[in-house]
């Protein structure tokens, strides 16, 4: 028997499958995501004969990397390029504020909560969870993911020194404008008539509200510090 062709042999997977495998973790996940993923250069799947692409198990392996890199550390692409380079150069790669990350932490198989179990991990007790979906600051589900729990983990902090999801009115309402502020700068990417104008809209988005929160702080930092000089 002749050797198979390169055409026939069993290199990876398809799109499709790759879709179906991740969205377990990511249930968001799109073809368009992925090949928008390809077009910056974060991923470089094989390319058949056929034109159809071909995933091996480095391609899933990195674009898990960087979807958890943008859903839990709210990153934008151009860092996570930075950090992917340094994992092709053997170095360790770090967050921004210098924490070191390991390959294992951004594989980490994405983990679904129920109600207890969210409420067991955070050490919230329920009366929290409810305000908090109650002023919208988290949105109600059967299961809840690593976002929720980031989420109550900080406002279950807050409420130790006094503040509650009901004294966050203010922040909700002015996250509410800065997305109103945010949609107007993308929108135009969003409707191009590019197949990623969308992503790259989220991707711009997410620039920029890192940046937003960089001047919130500071600001209202400056604004503490003199009022208690």
């Amino acid at each position: 028997m002749g050797a198979l062709s390169a055409e026939s042999t069993p290199i990876g997977q398809s799109i499709g499958q790759v879709l179906t495998q991740l969205r377990i973790q990511f249930p968001d996940l799109t073809s368009t995501k992925l090949r928008y993923l390809e077009d910056e250069g974060l991923i470089s799947p094989t390319r058949l004969s056929s034109g159809y692409r071909s995933y091996a198990p480095n391609d899933v392996a990195r674009i898990r990397m960087v979807l958890t890199l943008q859903r839990d550390h709210f990153l934008p692409l151009k860092v996570i390029q930075g950090i992917l380079a340094d994992v092709d150069a053997g170095k360790k790669p770090a967050l921004p504020s210098g924490t070191e990350l390991t390959v294992e932490s951004m594989l980490s198989i994405d983990v679904r909560y129920t109600r207890t179990e969210l409420l067991a991990k955070t050490g919230a007790p329920a009366t929290l969870l409810n305000d908090a979906v109650s002023m919208g600051l988290v949105q109600p589900a059967d299961v809840y993911g690593e976002e929720t729990l980031t989420i109550l983990a900080a406002l279950v902090e807050l409420k130790k020194s006094g503040l509650e999801p009901r004294h966050l009115r203010s922040l909700k309402l002015q996250a509410e404008k800065d997305a109103a502020t945010l949609r107007n700068v993308i929108l135009p990417v969003a409707k191009s008539s590019s197949r990623v104008g969308r992503q790259k809209a989220i991707d711009m988005a997410r620039d920029l509200a890192v940046n937003l929160e960089k001047v919130r702080l500071g600001v209202m930092m400056r604004s503490v510090e003199e009022s208690i000089d």
